[in-house]
């Protein structure tokens, strides 16, 4: 583009330059290098200090001394003086010291480094544009000046700095061969009309505002506005004065051809902000805030004031609950800061309103195109996220080598180019023919230039790069030498990004793909499962949100006669899922959502774990597709077993976890927390062992094994110590009081959580191919799996297997132990062999990891060649492979128990019965079932995972067998259910149903079938949860007269008590002496009794119930169950829980100096 006009070639020009110091040391010296290097230098130059306690006095001092001084003076004012104080006395000084210093004044930061032509271009367009009496430079990166950081400022109606720069804006014209830096540009307020990159930061554009480092304003206009505004000494100081020059009639431009190294220091946390010692600061977002909502409130109009006061005080408001729940404590306090200012008054409002009104000469409607409207700011903000997301995926490519060698969407572009001097086309140029779509010309957004649509990534590569970019024309293997040295400037890939290529790659991503993929074959296998309320197999029906809470912290529960055992941790974690999922369901909708959806639910997981491992997107992908389809997974979900669903899709993020851990992963720059990742796999392993704690306990022993055999980095010692205790003792806080019934119970470890239903132990042989036994898999199916591994192993070896060998070992050896280890469940009865399935999946985890590594990049292969074809072949083999397994999945997984429709129900008036009055059901066993006993419900899930009282087991089984086969012990039986407030008995089936209704006829009857055809017998005999035992009846409870409750209905010496357990609070009239409170509840210990304020023994009735003894007197009476223990440990539970998702959310990085 030709020039419009030829730079002066003066030595000077009468200008004033003030340059504001404020421990400036890391940057004084290019800064002022970069003035002594000024092709047109200011008339005068002066330094102001601000209290600085390093090196700048020294360094500013030696600045102007000497026949080649840089400055004419250095004033030194206190170190909470402000940018705006600081140029006033600057400006002061010079016109009392030289009368008139100049038409222009130049403001420079200690941290900005202007190029030799900055200034002229700045006095050219000045010259060309006599109204312009602010302008600005185009402000490019301190460490890379390939890229923009600032192009002029803007605002938006909510005080929030715009400047419609990325953050990897590049510099165009540094390397197109035809755009000379100090060249200049006519006039204008737009864009180019080809749409081309380039243009945008060639023409001269009107702004809302410059920043405040190398700005050009005319001394005049500062003197009678005020310079900037004392209320603001730091931060938007400078959008508030662009703002007063805009209304005040004259041009603020941004002038593309003067351009400026600037390390914004103060915006980026570099240094304090001693100017804003008091609130809202010293906090850099909390001053920021607050100085951009005052800005926009001073100097907006009368009805934008008065509405937006209370608009943007909810809007704080709004934020700092946005942010207190993403846990940014900084910014949210930041937001109530800023609130507390304006509120306070200290942001004085009004007086800076009124100050305003005697230089306004131009109206708000004038200025309002240069405002950012919420559409741009919302269109910035998708390009924006969609620009993060190529970042993202470009540095992990180049980090992990992953890198395409053939996109043809990118371009590399590397140091060692420019400064060989070496020109070529980059940007939309350098890309393919087609590959930028033509269209019509873009339009400028509102008061800043649209964002381009080529994504600039700064990378830095490491040594080797393998197949890296080839930067055209001259075609290298790798974009940095091997041995070069440590790189200082970033390579800069070069990616288009319109909206179809957008679209095109999200919707046809491996993990878009991959999801989609399983999602059909679930949904295939799921067809006649779809609902909210599934059930059957091992999975007993949910209950909702609130029951499932209830359930949870109760501290006794009418389950199985009635237990104080603490409840499993796995309702806590349904409760915590029912809670995200309550409008659609709660608990229900959780389970149904792990169940149905476990297949992709699985491979995504599986694919996000694998993300540091040097492999392509398809092969992983692949991998991933393979463990969602993995037999035992596909079977678990037709059997109902939630506790191998949710170790199916935890176990790849906990693995990986571990990994992260044991080898974190760092940047050049960078390097994240460790506690991050060691509470996030704390937090894993915690639900993993809430549902299935053989799995549990097989990953710990892959971190502990893991923490053994992988030697960490120098220093690191004290870091892996803590990790290695925090992995082992979260989990454990995590699930408290539950650890307490596994160590009662070993058989939890074998069984899992769940029902209890009756089965028999896999064939040796199927788990050799992964087959754990029942309905759901294809027999043999997994076979393909070991052979895949096995041939991984032998045909491409690489140390890189080694993890997943271990972790397959230690997952056959928790397999062998299930399979051969016959254990009693929790609910009793005979010890019976577990389910393979669960470590299966380890097991399946583990070969699959070998796969992963052998698929990697820089593995070589021993008897194959690696060549393209092999690559294809081995490619087609596996998608084959796994089509097959899909397939397999599809069909088999629509076997299985597991239906929709809630389970077992009863009638609809027993159910109601049931919940009014909250009389218990037996549910006796069949269909190997265990019986079940369940008050106010019909059983339901973690019911079979609460520990009964010993004995109840037994007694409910021969009570079982005198009810099925009928005669006089049946009776017998019926007084026994009566006692313990047994209220409906659902038979196994028609014919012992019958025979307890001829045994027993005045004592039970017919009261309808359940869902799926057992009858249902309500119970005639007298029982409630509490009764009131004559004295006759009292001695024959406590052992006498033969011990055995009535069986005849209204039997005399029972009185029913209207009380509901376990905490009852009863005033019972005067009576005979002897008389006895039978609660019906299994004895324990942990039952409390007072009397008349006086502690009282509890006793046993009927040989198994809860008792108090009576005396003749009217008396109170108070009867509960004390959980003072069980609240600490919830107490403690809930602590480790609320720290460890608040230090498992990822924070910023640190930096690695």
């Amino acid at each position: 583009m030709p020039h419009s006009r030829p730079l002066p070639r003066l030595r000077t020009a009468p200008v004033l330059a003030v340059l504001v110091c404020h421990d400036g040391e890391p940057w004084l010296y290019p800064a002022l290098s970069a003035l002594r290097h000024l092709r047109l230098r200011p008339r005068h130059v002066i330094a102001v200090d601000t209290g600085s306690t390093d090196r700048t006095p020294k360094i500013l001092a030696d600045a102007a001394d000497g026949p080649e001084r840089v400055l004419d003076g250095v004033l030194t004012l206190p170190r909470g003086t402000g940018f705006g104080a600081a140029v006033r006395a600057a400006v002061q000084h010079a016109v009392q010291r030289w009368g008139d210093p100049g038409g222009w004044l130049w403001l420079l930061h200690d941290d900005c480094a202007p190029e030799p032509d900055c200034l002229a271009a700045l006095l050219t367009v000045a010259e060309v544009s006599p109204s312009a009496a602010l302008l600005g430079p185009l402000c490019l990166d301190w460490s890379d000046s390939r890229l923009i950081v600032e192009a002029g400022l803007s605002t938006d109606a909510s005080g929030h700095l715009q400047t419609g720069i990325g953050p990897t804006e590049l510099d165009w014209s540094r390397f197109h061969p035809d755009i000379d830096a100090g060249g200049t540009q006519s006039v204008g307020t737009g864009t180019s009309d080809d749409g081309g990159d380039e243009a945008r930061f060639e023409r001269n554009t009107e702004v809302l505002a410059v920043g405040s480092a190398g700005s050009l304003v005319r001394l005049e206009v500062w003197q009678r506005l005020g310079g900037y505004d004392p209320a603001l000494p730091l931060l938007r100081d400078d959008l508030d004065f662009g703002w007063r020059v805009n209304q005040a009639g004259h041009l603020v431009l941004c002038v593309p051809s003067a351009r400026l190294r600037h390390a914004r220091a103060a915006s980026r946390g570099l240094r304090r902000l001693d100017a804003t010692v008091a609130r809202p600061g010293p906090s850099r977002y909390a001053v920021a805030r607050a100085h951009g909502l005052r800005t926009f409130l001073v100097n907006c109009s009368t009805v934008s004031f008065l509405l937006g006061v209370p608009r943007l005080a909810a809007l704080v408001l709004l934020r700092a609950l946005g942010f207190a729940l993403l846990l940014r404590p900084t910014e949210a306090r930041g937001e109530l800061a800023a609130l507390a200012y304006l509120a306070g008054g200290r942001a004085r409002l009004l007086a800076g309103r009124r100050s305003r009104r005697t230089t306004i000469t131009r109206g708000e409607r004038n200025v309002r195109g240069l405002f950012t409207s919420r559409l741009t700011r919302l269109r910035n903000v998708v390009r924006g996220g969609l620009a993060h997301l190529v970042r993202q995926r470009v540095r992990a490519d180049v980090a992990l080598g992953r890198l395409p060698a053939d996109d043809q969407h990118a371009v590399w572009l590397t140091p060692e180019d420019e400064r060989a001097g070496y020109r070529r086309p980059v940007g939309p140029d350098a890309l393919p023919a087609g590959a930028v779509r033509r269209g019509r010309g873009t339009r400028r957004p509102a008061g800043l230039r649209r964002p381009t649509t080529t994504v600039a990534v700064p990378v830095f590569t490491e040594g080797t790069l393998p197949a890296g970019l080839r930067p055209s024309p001259r075609p290298r293997p790798s974009p940095r030498p091997r041995g070069a040295p440590a790189q200082e400037t970033p390579d800069l890939v070069l990616v288009e990004v319109d909206r179809w290529r957008v679209a095109r790659q999200l919707l046809l991503a491996p993990p878009v793909l991959l999801v989609a993929g399983l999602a059909v074959v679930a949904l295939v296998a799921n067809a006649h499962r779809l609902g909210t309320d599934l059930a059957g197999g091992r999975l007993l029906p949910v209950p909702g949100l609130s029951a499932t809470w209830s359930a949870y912290l109760a501290a006794w529960h009418p389950t199985s006669g009635g237990t104080g055992a603490p409840a499993p941790a796995a309702l806590a974690v349904l409760g915590v899922l029912g809670t995200l999922l309550a409008p659609f369901g709660g608990p229900p909708a959780a389970v149904a959502v792990l169940l149905l959806g476990d297949a992709p639910l699985a491979a995504v997981s599986a694919y996000a774990a694998t993300r540091r491992v040097r492999v392509s997107r398809p092969v992983r992908a692949l991998v991933a597709a393979a463990y969602g389809l993995l037999p035992p997974a596909t079977a678990a979900v037709a059997q109902g077993r939630l506790d191998a669903v949710v170790a199916h899709v935890l176990t790849p993020l906990v693995l990986a976890g571990v990994v992260a851990v044991l080898r974190p992963g760092t940047t050049a720059e960078r390097q994240p927390s460790w506690l991050a990742p060691v509470s996030a796999t704390a937090l894993g392993l915690a639900v993993i062992g809430a549902f299935a704690p053989l799995v549990y306990l097989v990953l710990l022993a892959v971190a502990l094994v893991g923490f053994v055999a992988v030697p960490g980095r120098p220093g690191d010692g004290r870091r892996r110590v803590i990790a290695l205790f925090a992995m082992v003792l979260l989990p454990v806080a995590l699930l408290l009081p539950w650890p307490a019934v596994v160590l009662q119970h070993p058989g939890v470890v074998l069984h899992g959580v769940g029902a209890q239903p009756a089965g028999s132990p896999a064939a040796g042989p199927g788990l050799l191919a992964l087959q754990p036994g029942g309905p759901g898999a294809v027999p043999l199916l997994g076979a393909l799996v070991v052979v895949a591994a096995l041939l991984a192993l032998v045909l491409r070896p690489t140390p890189a297997a080694l993890p997943g060998v271990a972790v397959a070992l230690l997952g056959v050896l928790a397999t062998a132990a299930v399979w051969a280890v016959p254990a009693v469940p929790l609910t009793g009865g005979d010890a019976r062999y577990g389910w393979t399935g669960a470590p299966l999946l380890v097991v399946g985890a583990g070969l699959l990891w070998s796969v992963l590594a052998a698929c990697g990049r820089g593995v070589r292969g021993r008897l194959l060649p690696s060549g393209p074809a092999v690559r294809r072949l081995v490619a087609g083999l596996g998608a084959l492979a796994v089509l097959a397994m899909a397939l397999g999945g599809a069909v088999a997984g629509r076997q299985g128990p597991l239906r929709t429709g809630g389970g077992v129900r009863p009638p609809a008036p027993i159910t109601a019965d049931l919940a009014g009055g909250g009389r218990s059901v037996l549910v006796l066993a069949a269909g190997g079932e265990p019986s079940r006993q369940a008050a106010g419900r019909m059983p339901a899930f973690g019911d079979d995972d609460l520990a009964p009282v010993p004995g109840f087991a037994e007694r409910t089984e021969q009570l079982r067998g005198a009810l099925t086969e009928g005669g006089s012990r049946a009776r017998v039986a019926l007084g026994y259910l009566a006692a313990a407030d047994v209220a409906f008995l659902v038979m196994p089936d028609a014919a012992s149903a019958d025979r307890l209704g001829a045994a027993a006829p005045d004592a039970v009857s017919a009261a309808g079938v359940t869902s799926d055809g057992r009858p249902v017998l309500r119970l005639l005999l007298t029982g409630r949860q509490v009764v009131l035992l004559g004295p006759e009846l009292a001695e024959r409870a406590r052992g006498g007269a033969g011990g055995q409750p009535p069986a005849e209905p209204n039997a005399a010496g029972i009185a029913p008590v209207d009380a509901a357990l376990p905490d009852l609070a009863l005033h019972v009239s005067g009576g005979p002496a002897g008389r006895l409170l039978v609660l019906a509840a299994e004895e324990e210990s942990g039952w409390s009794a007072m009397v008349d304020g006086r502690p009282t023994p509890t006793v046993t009735a009927w040989a198994h119930l809860v008792a108090v003894p009576l005396p003749a007197t009217a008396s109170e009476v108070r009867i509960d169950y004390p959980a003072s223990l069980r609240d600490v440990l919830l107490l403690v539970q809930a602590a480790a829980a609320l720290f460890t998702v608040l230090t498992a959310v990822p924070g910023r990085p640190r930096s690695a100096r």
